[in-house]
């Protein structure tokens, strides 16, 4: 399988987004306890999630479907399709570094 190793990288991003994103939960559901993080969706439709959610961890389910699908796609659409997933998952992982780090500046 000639995509076997972007697929391999894509699984093991997702995985830390998944693991990022429960942390993250945790977080916003204590910030919501002190009537904080109050909003509707982390992400808008422009960053190319079909989920609206205030958690993280919708999003990265949604990750988790689209490289199932890539996985089951065509040969020859596994370019096209890898894009926007892989837009996605920059998306995501550069939000949970923010807001990792707005916590940490927050507790100081």
């Amino acid at each position: 399988m000639p995509h076997s190793q972007l697929f391999a990288a894509l699984q093991e991003n997702i995985r830390l987004i998944y693991r990022q994103s429960l942390d993250a939960d945790k977080s916003i559901d204590d910030l919501q306890q002190q009537d904080m993080a109050k909003f509707s969706a982390i992400f808008s439709e422009q960053h190319g999630f079909v989920a609206k959610a205030d958690r993280f961890v919708p999003y990265s389910q949604e990750l988790g479907a689209d490289l199932v699908i890539l996985q089951q796609a065509d040969e020859k659409d596994v370019p096209t399709l890898v894009q926007p997933l892989v837009a996605k998952i920059e998306i995501q992982l550069q939000l949970l570094q923010v807001f990792k780090s707005n916590l940490k500046s927050q507790a100081k």
